[in-house]
């Protein structure tokens, strides 16, 4: 478990206080559960990162002005979803930390250019093949970044987790079969 500092506590008890406030819809919209993780993110970096330290002030200010969220502007609630994704990129740059299923987005869309290539070569049968490898490969990048600590805000573990888990190696498994039938189909068409 990590030890924070009173800061974090002091933005703790806010988000919550707004947990117990706001709608579940609500609280989703606003990202208050990305914030705290954020917040905590920042405050472990912010002995040794200069920017870490005026983040934790501009969070301090998002806290602040949940109080405020129905009566904001339009170009403030805009401020609002720019200035925590400025500070997730931050965290993504400076310290290396990755969304959750950041890489799986990824491979797949390598996976997907690559399966496009072998399509050519392939008669048809590469696209599924290839998102099905960038897939697994993301995946496995997701569960190594996992084990190393450095996912931004990672999700409870849930039963609904490990079947997400489930659900996502019989997908890939399904595409890989696809693509290999078709290859098979289409090689003994040609033969």
């Amino acid at each position: 478990m990590e030890v924070y500092s009173d800061w974090y506590y002091g933005i703790e008890k806010r988000i919550n206080w707004q947990k117990d406030t706001l709608s579940e819809k609500d609280y989703q919209k606003y990202k208050l559960d990305l914030l705290l993780c954020l917040a905590g993110r920042v405050d472990s970096f912010s002995a040794l990162c200069a920017e870490c330290q005026t983040r934790k002030q501009e969070i301090t200010t998002l806290t602040n002005d949940l109080a405020n969220l129905f009566l904001m502007s339009k170009d403030a609630k805009k401020s609002y979803f720019k200035a925590i994704g400025d500070i997730t990129k931050h965290l993504q740059k400076q310290h290396k930390l990755v969304t959750e299923g950041q890489y799986i987005g990824i491979g797949m869309t390598i996976g997907a250019g690559i399966g496009v290539a072998l399509s050519a070569a392939l008669d048809g049968a590469g696209l599924p093949i290839g998102i099905g490898i960038g897939a697994a490969f993301g995946f496995y990048l997701d569960a190594k970044a996992k084990r190393e600590g450095r996912v931004i805000c990672p999700k409870k573990k849930k039963a609904a987790f490990a079947s997400r888990n489930v659900l996502i190696a019989v997908i890939l498994g399904v595409l890989i079969l696809a693509g290999l039938v078709a290859f098979i189909l289409t090689s003994r068409s040609a033969g």
